[in-house]
């Protein structure tokens, strides 16, 4: 193969559909997403021994996709260690061999772009919901999410004391914040997300 030739790796959140699969090893709990994609894996010795060692790491299917010379596989394994054992049997074609001269290299990592993305336990998530507030004409308004930073929407107001935004919902979230003010008076209130009931609070709880 020759050296110029590039190995791409990366480790991604999602397997993408439309791929041809195969069974490899019953799936372990918790594994780890990985894609690797190969440039120019030209030699059918080369693309035997891809296979092979994917093969011996993978839990669960291996999905092949791309074309002859340009593969990409997706697969899992159950642990980062096993990328460790992967990595040198996709290099090199003999590591059986603990003499560097027998361990001839065939895929150069010199000018590969290497993206790496590493999964928690963590949950978490958001989405946008569309915010409407009706004030009095000539109000100032201002809302804020729990734990967050006041925000001055004043300037949104149409004449009528309408005004609609989209904002974001955090994972667990339940309410929103706003704050209106007329001449020297000043309403706290909160509005529950999922009933649009709101409700007047004291300033201390805002």
């Amino acid at each position: 193969m020759n050296p110029s030739n590039t190995l791409r790796l990366l480790l991604a959140t999602f397997l993408l559909g439309g791929c041809a699969s195969f069974s490899s090893r019953s799936p372990g709990v918790g594994s780890i997403p990985c894609t690797y994609r190969f440039k120019m894996l030209a030699r059918p010795a080369d693309q035997a021994r891809v296979e092979a060692a994917i093969h011996a790491v993978a839990v669960g299917t291996v999905a092949k996709s791309g074309t002859v010379t340009f593969p990409e596989y997706r697969f899992r394994v159950a642990r980062l260690a096993d990328l460790d054992t992967l990595n040198p049997q996709l290099l090199y074609s003999r590591t059986d061999s603990f003499l560097p001269a027998n361990r001839q290299q065939t895929l150069n990592l010199r000018a590969a772009g290497v993206d790496v993305t590493f999964d928690s336990t963590d949950v978490s998530a958001s989405a946008t919901t569309t915010i409407t507030f009706h004030v009095k004409p000539g109000s100032r308004l201002y809302y804020k999410n729990p734990g967050g930073v006041e925000s001055d929407i004043t300037a949104r107001v149409g004449k009528n004391g309408k005004v609609s935004f989209p904002t974001t919902i955090k994972e667990g979230q339940k309410f929103i914040y706003a704050r209106a003010m007329k001449d020297n008076v000043t309403r706290y209130i909160r509005i529950n997300i999922f009933t649009n009931e709101v409700q007047d609070i004291s300033k201390h709880s805002y």
